[in-house]
């Protein structure tokens, strides 16, 4: 026997997500040409700014060359028409057209230094490359990928919800989740944002988690079992869990039941009462009921086969403890 206590609940939310890198870019190439050199191998942890790929780049570098002599030809004719000007020999207008020749000069610099450059390819963030899908000597066009990197220190962790679950999100809110990999053991995420429209279609919300993974037991692409702790709070009665059992109504309890005292019973025997309740959760033994019973009420938490409803009980105290006949 045990009694019915108030209690607060924060309602849980099933829900299924995807594991998706924080950061993940397919590497590739943005303009032609044959691998010189390739700096790394399948499956290496790089750092932001390592040198990856190396293309050929004897063109670039004649180009830039060439552009340099452009522009220290003209820009030494511009300074000579300065020495001129002060002796009349050369007009305003002659000046400005050589000063736009250098300018032209210099932007044909620029425009082989940016070509020259793209001729090597750098790690834009830290984080652990894929298989490598290119060798040296190859052709590659433009947009071909050459390996994948992906930041694995931090996964998305992204689900939808119901429409009816919009009001329960809140920022920096704790989920936990299971994956097949390690089907014994929990992983914690946090609610980092949420499309504040639902989509048109499904009246789902979408939402991204983020979840710690230094240890690097997760993946991308991995499915997540998660429990989503709603912020609204329910008032619930507390009871062992072993008071619920089934009939043909659904979930119940027996509650003792005190009729009134009478002139032939002034101390009647307690009674009991099938109650039909609605069980929120369960969880480590107790279970919170949102209806059927009320604060106080006392509940029958074992031998439910042998009772029926009406049925006449006395409490006693001292119960003398069960001794197996066994030898």
């Amino acid at each position: 026997m045990a009694e019915a206590r108030a209690g607060e609940w924060n309602q849980r939310i099933k829900a299924i997500g995807t594991l998706v890198a924080y950061q993940g870019v397919d590497i590739t190439s943005e303009v032609s040409g044959v691998i010189k050199s390739i700096n790394f191998d399948s499956g290496d942890e790089v750092e932001e700014g390592w040198l990856l790929v190396e293309f050929d780049n004897r063109t670039e570098m004649a180009n830039l060359e060439s552009a340099r002599a452009q522009y220290d030809a003209d820009n030494r004719q511009y300074q000579r028409l300065l020495k001129l000007k002060d002796q009349s020999f050369v007009t305003n207008n002659d000046i400005d057209s050589q000063a736009a020749l250098v300018d032209v000069a210099q932007a044909q610099v620029n425009v082989a230094k940016t070509a020259l450059s793209k001729k090597r390819i750098f790690a834009p963030f830290s984080g652990k490359l894929g298989i490598r899908r290119v060798d040296i000597g190859e052709y590659v066009a433009p947009g071909t990928t050459i390996v994948t990197l992906l930041n694995l220190n931090q996964l998305y962790l992204d689900f939808t919800l119901p429409e009816g679950n919009f009001n329960d999100l809140v920022e920096d809110q704790s989920i936990e989740f299971r994956v097949r990999s390690y089907p014994d053991q929990k992983f914690t995420a946090r609610v980092e944002t949420w499309n504040p429209e639902l989509d048109a279609n499904t009246r789902n919300i979408s939402v991204r988690a983020i979840v710690e993974n230094q240890r690097r037991q997760l993946a991308p692409g991995m499915f997540a079992d998660m429990e989503v702790r709603s912020r609204r709070q329910e008032s619930v009665l507390t009871v062992p869990e072993t008071s619920i059992f089934y009939n043909i109504y659904g979930q119940a309890v027996y509650i003792l039941e005190k009729p009134e005292a009478s002139e032939t019973d002034p101390d009647p025997d307690y009674r009991l009462a099938a109650r039909k309740v609605d069980v929120a959760y369960r969880n480590n033994g107790i279970a919170g009921i949102r209806s059927g019973i009320a604060a106080g009420d006392l509940v029958v938490t074992a031998g439910q086969l042998k009772l029926y409803p009406n049925l006449r009980v006395a409490i006693v105290d001292d119960v003398p403890e069960y001794q197996s006949k066994a030898q």
